[in-house]
């Protein structure tokens, strides 16, 4: 189940390639959180290299994987089960949030019998 909070972001990636100077693209996933909830997993070379004001142990966001692109790759399937995760984590918030709202209406009900 996806964290409360975060959801999906999809951004586009454009490279071309020297041997035909072809620009293929490619979209790619990552969870996204208006908090750094997410632990760090710097590259070795990015060691140590954390802008001013971040956090050195965590992040806003996660990357999940490729959703497609032009040269024919599909989906990868940790993006495919991300967003299968995080459909479930919006059904549960809303299911609470009608929760919360009959709740005051219940007591309401009750306390007239």
């Amino acid at each position: 189940m996806s964290e409360p909070g975060v959801w999906i972001h999809q951004y586009e990636v454009r490279k071309q390639y020297k041997k035909g100077g072809e620009i293929y693209w490619y979209v790619y996933a990552k969870w996204q959180a208006n908090e750094p909830i997410f632990k760090r997993n710097p590259k070795a070379r990015l060691k140590g290299i954390v802008k001013r004001g971040k956090n050195p142990e965590f992040t806003c966001h996660q990357h999940i994987g490729r959703v497609g692109s032009s040269t024919g790759l599909g989906t990868d399937p940790e993006v495919t089960e991300a967003y299968r995760e995080w459909e479930n984590r919006k059904r549960l918030d809303a299911v609470d949030k009608a929760l919360e709202e009959i709740r005051p209406l219940a007591k309401i009900f009750y306390g007239m019998m």
